[in-house]
């Protein structure tokens, strides 16, 4: 008995010695999750948070504005969503910062029920085009596009988020700008991919973990701890695709199997998953600069203060 009860001490000595977890709230674009941000749920799957010590809550909280104002509230410690909210949040005052890229392209791709590829700013005019409502990074892209002297005739048709099949199907829209998996469900519906803003715009800061000085500032490791979590998350998926893609069949159960690899082979292949989730100042800057053609962000303004050093 004496032996025993030492032996429960020392249990629960041990327990109290377990490592610390931090509660994690992230606040991201939509409605639900998508297929877009694997590298996050590949990270909370298998393990790669719980190894550095955090746990995850996930916060789906409308369009991007939406996403980084809960940030800025204090509502959530980190959000998924454009990062130009930190650069409009400098402005304002206030601390944002870039942590690190979820989605380092223009991950949308083009749908039609015509087969014509566009491949050129031309090949927009006179279309309607569908897409996310402003101030989204899709809406604002589309917008600089179409602002090209050799785009005539085309509009913009603005639609809530899940909603822009539906155009194509009641003709409203000629042409939708849709994420994956949504660009696959359409393939196989029989409408046709014909352009691909990956390749159209190249490597761009499309999607990425936010937060602020003051969230980093109570917890200096924080920042890090999600950079090394996704780091492992994109190398997984990277090294790993068949693991990746079991990831979102899990994540998807709805889905059609062949939709889904058809979308995760797709999205490593234009490498919207990054290799590395470090932001780069040239993606950075890109982001911006459409900004400040549509008028978001000042000219001359990069915030290059809004990117989280590691160093």
């Amino acid at each position: 008995m004496f032996l025993s009860g030492c032996s429960d001490q020392s249990d629960d000595k041990n327990i109290k010695q377990t490592k610390k977890v931090t509660e994690v709230v992230v606040a991201q674009w939509g409605t639900e999750k998508y297929l877009i941000y694997l590298p996050v749920y590949i990270a909370q799957e298998k393990g790669f948070f719980e190894k550095e010590g955090i746990n995850i809550t996930i916060d789906f909280s409308g369009n991007d504005d939406q996403v980084f104002a809960k940030v800025l509230r204090g509502d959530a410690h980190f959000g998924i969503g454009d990062p130009i909210f930190t650069a409009v949040s400098r402005q304002r005052g206030a601390d944002g910062l870039v942590i690190a890229s979820i989605v380092d392209r223009v991950a949308l791709w083009g749908v039609s029920k015509s087969d014509k590829k566009i491949t050129n700013n031309s090949d927009f005019s006179h279309l309607r085009i569908g897409t996310f409502p402003s101030p989204s990074t899709t809406y604002t892209l589309l917008e600089d596009t179409l602002k090209s002297k050799d785009v005539i005739g085309a509009s913009i048709v603005q639609i809530p988020i899940g909603n822009e099949l539906a155009l194509l199907e009641s003709g409203a829209a000629d042409l939708v700008m849709l994420l994956e998996p949504g660009a696959s469900i359409a393939e196989s519906k029989g409408y046709n991919i014909v352009t691909s803003f990956p390749k159209v715009w190249g490597e761009f800061a499309f999607t990425g973990l936010t937060s602020t000085e003051s969230v980093i500032s109570k917890n200096p490791t924080l920042g890090i701890k999600m950079i090394t979590a996704l780091q492992s998350a994109v190398d997984f998926a990277h090294n790993n695709s068949e693991g990746a893609i079991e990831v979102a069949i899990k994540l998807f159960p709805n889905l059609d199997k062949k939709i889904i690899v058809n979308a995760v082979t797709r999205m490593l292949a234009d490498e919207t998953i990054p290799k590395s989730v470090k932001v780069k100042k040239e993606n950075w800057k890109k982001s911006i600069e459409v900004r400040q053609k549509v008028g978001d962000v000042p000219e001359s303004f990069y915030c290059y203060e809004c990117l989280y050093k590691t160093e």
